[in-house]
């Protein structure tokens, strides 16, 4: 069963035993932001820092919750209480604000905790071993800024991550350009 609203989705998955979250077609609060479309010149103003990257390990999703598992008497999902994922890049480029750091870390809400889903329909997705950019941001998100290890947010949510694929083109879903134009793109 699931419930949703702009754009975040509930499942619950029964388990072994057949046990379901009460309450689970209750309304879900998002704060989806991918509604205003971003130019390239825009991600690249309000993102800390740019990078060229392979994507290393999509880690276990966890709550937002101090042992990373479901918050007692919780029903539904919030700012509060949300799952989320981390995603390890291996930094090949930094585009903008370099540092010496070979590895990042960037979050994402949603994710699989036992047999609770959330799905947003924002969030870019990963795959282990694809090469991407990713125009990234400090997370200022209530639920998850605080939470170690240190982190990044895609900037512009989906809009803010581009596949690069070996035939030099440079994809999202909504959007396709050579990697050598959106390269020129950020460089301005």
């Amino acid at each position: 069963m699931s419930g949703s609203q702009d754009g975040i989705k509930l499942t619950n998955r029964p388990s072994q035993d057949n046990t379901k979250l009460a309450n689970n077609d209750m309304p879900l609060y998002s704060k989806s932001s991918a509604s205003l479309l971003l130019g390239s010149e825009e991600l690249s103003n309000y993102s800390d820092t740019i990078v060229i990257g392979t994507v290393k390990e999509i880690n276990p999703s966890k709550w937002n919750s101090i042992n990373g598992k479901r918050p007692d008497g919780i029903d539904s999902f919030s700012l509060e209480n949300l799952i989320y994922t981390d995603i390890t890049i291996s930094v090949e480029k930094y585009l903008k604000n370099p540092s010496s750091a070979k590895e990042i870390t960037v979050r994402l809400d949603g994710g699989t905790v036992g047999n609770d889903t959330l799905k947003t329909d924002y969030e870019p997705t990963f795959k282990p071993g694809e090469k991407v950019l990713l125009f990234l941001t400090k997370d200022v998100t209530i639920g998850t800024s605080n939470i170690e290890p240190k982190h990044l947010r895609v900037t512009g949510c989906m809009q803010g991550k581009f596949t690069l694929t070996d035939d030099g083109k440079a994809v999202r879903p909504d959007k396709t350009v050579s990697q050598d134009e959106l390269l020129n793109a950020i460089e301005k």
